[in-house]
């Protein structure tokens, strides 16, 4: 590139700060995906002041990230030393632990856990698991590094009851649509056949559109499990949840039918990740014939 184009990030590019902003932020885009692909979608609404800082942000941890080596939790917090939680009574341990969170904070860490955990299971878990985690992120200045316990322990159960409570929740407020990525892009049918995932939501559209409405909505989960398996370090799973769903459908005709029954949703694991394969819920029968 030339020196004439190879403009600094402060040059002054308009007398009214406003439009300056704008494009000193088109010029760091532009710098970014020259030097490292980067690709931006639509930021429209975004304040120019908040994308200017964001964009410099990006570029500094890149900056400081390039070919960085792996060092442990530890060492980028300066090898603090910190005693074993049994050997604390109350007290001290309230400032140990403290003395933990600041430390984190000033590092610009953060540690998060999906459960409600007590603070001495979150101080063991920091010093004696965390600490000796490797990463090659470094640090930078004005961003926080997020660091969350499930990452390490996965909650299965935890990430079932979530997934259930989001699915019914969608249906019920009628989100669902093709871009339900937690839904398998194919349904199991019981009979081997494969429904694809645009299918099962046309079929909700139309549900949707037979009954503008449902009132007085509400579920509980009642029962749910789930086995894992283990090949050649590849963790895979099926489980399932189950429960009562109610709701009032109003019809377009203004009639209504009250709807009290079970729902049942299977899910499988690939990836680390649950997706739903395949579900029964009442007022809603997936294996009902079509209609000619």
């Amino acid at each position: 590139m030339s020196e004439e184009n190879n403009l600094p990030e402060e040059e002054k590019f308009s007398d009214d700060p406003e439009e300056n902003l704008r494009m000193q932020n088109d010029f760091l885009k532009m710098k970014m995906m020259a030097e490292s692909g980067a690709w931006f979608g639509s930021e429209d609404g975004l304040p120019p002041e908040i994308e200017n800082q964001f964009l410099k942000n990006v570029m500094e941890f890149e900056k400081i990230n390039a070919g960085a080596k792996s060092k442990t939790i530890y060492e980028l917090l300066d090898k603090p030393q910190f005693e074993d939680e049994m050997n604390l009574d109350e007290e001290r341990f309230e400032i140990e632990y403290a003395r933990l969170n600041k430390l984190l904070e000033e590092h610009g860490m953060h540690v998060g856990f999906n459960r409600e955990r007590d603070d001495r299971f979150k101080y063991n878990f920091i010093t004696k698991e965390l600490f000796e985690h490797e990463t090659v992120f470094m640090p930078v200045k004005g961003m926080i590094t997020g660091f969350l316990y499930e990452e390490f322990h996965p909650d299965h159960e935890l990430d079932i009851t979530e997934l259930t409570n989001r699915f019914l929740n969608d249906f019920l407020e009628r989100n669902l649509d093709v871009n339900t990525h937690y839904i398998n892009e194919q349904i199991v049918h019981p009979e081997g056949k494969l429904i694809p995932r645009e299918d099962i939501i046309k079929r909700f559209l139309s549900m949707y559109e037979a009954i503008p409405e449902f009132e007085n909505p509400s579920f509980e989960i009642e029962n749910q499990d789930f086995e894992l398996q283990k090949k050649d370090d590849v963790q895979t799973g099926m489980g399932f949840s189950e429960g009562t769903i109610r709701y009032d459908a109003v019809f377009r005709d203004g009639e209504r039918k009250k709807i009290n029954g079970p729902f049942k949703i299977y899910f499988s694991l690939e990836w680390d990740c649950w997706t739903i394969c395949f579900f029964y819920l009442a007022g809603y029968n997936l294996m009902a014939k079509e209609k000619d």
